[in-house]
């Protein structure tokens, strides 16, 4: 049977008999003049393997108002979903216990602490979903399976220090933890889900295991407290939204073998300044850099081939981007909003910033014309004559074929097709590069 202490609001169950007893249990649990979070339960029984139904399907949303407990006659299923009454769990007595299945103690907004038994392996889908008071959690040494949704909405949990034998988490495992600061991630594990730490807004920096090779969705989509995370070398790629709105960021490095970014990854990190990409990225998603307004810099690898849609669109600080040669597709609004680039390449005669841009191919291009424009300057200062025939001069000390090791050919050729007509055509080019 079970005892209370009226003094101490405490109900202990302390027989073997907590299934058969669990229907008054929950009754007593929910009765409104008990108060919100007045109860500490105490369960001892030495014998139940599983608290709630590991395969029940949680109830439709529009059964339980806000203000509403659940029907007292619907108490068929183990579980403590909306007993807010809950004060603190001791489950340390159930020796055998192995599992607590989904939503055990779902919407349990008073609930501050639970204390569970070192035999406990797997942990269901929200289990702890919109527990608002929670503050700390003891998880077992044994714990290798956490749920999806098992923290969501916990915005009063602090930190979680998760077992070593954790190899994923599942989605929205965090979901707006909002005073989150801190979490210890087990040095096994591989994968995190999608959202797994959305709206922890309180999330300072996380350590990221080395074995780590996958980051879902929104993994850290608006934690806008997050100031750096350094990304493991094996991860090959990032999903979309995984920084999204991380206002605070001001830097991320990235792993080499990084080759894909999807759309929206650093969409509106206000703080972030410079981002090297990895030399196997091939395309930029939509958005990835939407409205990083404090990005100065940018340095894109000689193999991206593709820029989707508003990539940089309100890049306001942005004054340095070299587009790779190998570049064939530009999305739509790529450069809206980058005002630096926007006036530079107003000031230096260019239709669009992306031809403004493409003035140098490649950095090897680069470094080949200003050497070249130096050399063509210099020998234009030494010559005699009138401006025309200086020219003339200066492109007479250029060979016609690509013998040299300045390959002039190559310098020449590019000065054709950006529209060069002679030394007039030639010349002007250059100016707008000076």
């Amino acid at each position: 049977m079970y005892a209370v202490d009226a003094v101490a609001q405490e109900i202990v169950i302390d027989d073997v008999n907590y299934e058969q007893q669990y229907k008054a249990l929950h009754k007593r649990l929910k009765d409104r003049s008990l108060g919100k979070g007045t109860i500490t339960l105490i369960i001892r029984d030495p014998n139940i393997t599983i608290i709630g139904d590991m395969h029940d399907d949680w109830r439709d949303d529009e059964e339980w108002g806000d203000d509403d407990d659940w029907d007292d006659d619907d108490d068929d299923k183990d579980k403590f979903c909306g007993c807010r009454s809950l004060l603190h769990v001791d489950l340390k007595g159930c020796t055998k216990l192995t599992q607590l299945g989904d939503d055990v103690f779902h919407g349990c907004s008073s609930l501050t602490s639970v204390a569970l038994p070192d035999g406990v392996t797997q942990l269901g889908d929200s289990v702890f979903y919109e527990c608002s008071s929670l503050t700390s959690v003891s998880l077992p040494d044994r714990l290798t399976q956490l749920g999806d949704s098992v923290f969501y909405e916990c915005s009063s949990l602090t930190s979680v220090a998760l077992p070593d034998g954790l190899t994923q988490l599942g989605d929205s495992v965090f979901y707006e933890c909002s005073s989150l600061t801190s979490v210890a991630l087990p040095d096994g594990l591989t994968q995190l889900g999608n959202h797994v730490f959305r709206g922890c807004s309180s999330l300072t920096s996380v350590a990221l295991p080395d074995g780590l090779r996958q980051l879902g969705d929104s993994v850290f989509s608006e934690c806008s407290s997050l100031t750096s995370v350094s990304l493991p070398d094996g991860l090959t790629q990032l999903g979309d939204h995984v920084f999204f709105e991380c206002s605070s960021l001001t830097s991320v490095s990235l792993p080499d073998g990084l080759i894909q970014l999807g759309d929206f990854v650093f969409n509106g990190c206000s703080s972030l300044t410079s981002v090297t990409l990895p030399d196997g990225i091939t395309q930029l998603g939509n958005r990835v850099f939407y409205k990083c307004s404090s990005l100065t810099s940018v340095s894109l690898p000689d193999g991206l081939t593709q820029l989707g849609n508003n990539v940089f669109y309100g890049c306001s600080s942005l004054r340095s981007v070299s587009l790779p040669g190998g570049l064939t597709q530009l999305g739509i609004y790529v450069f809206d909003g980058c005002d630096f680039l926007t006036s530079a390449a107003d000031s230096a005669g260019f239709d669009t910033v992306e031809l403004y841009l493409r003035r140098y191919k490649c950095v090897t291009l680069r470094k080949l014309f200003l050497r070249l424009l130096r050399q063509y300057n210099q020998a234009v200062n030494e010559a005699n004559g009138t401006e025309a025939e200086k020219h003339a001069i200066a492109l007479a000390y250029f060979p016609t074929d690509n013998s040299s090791t300045l390959d002039v050919g190559l310098f020449l050729q590019t000065m054709s097709t950006s529209g060069g007509n002679g030394v007039q055509g030639l010349v002007g080019y250059m100016l707008k590069f000076v």
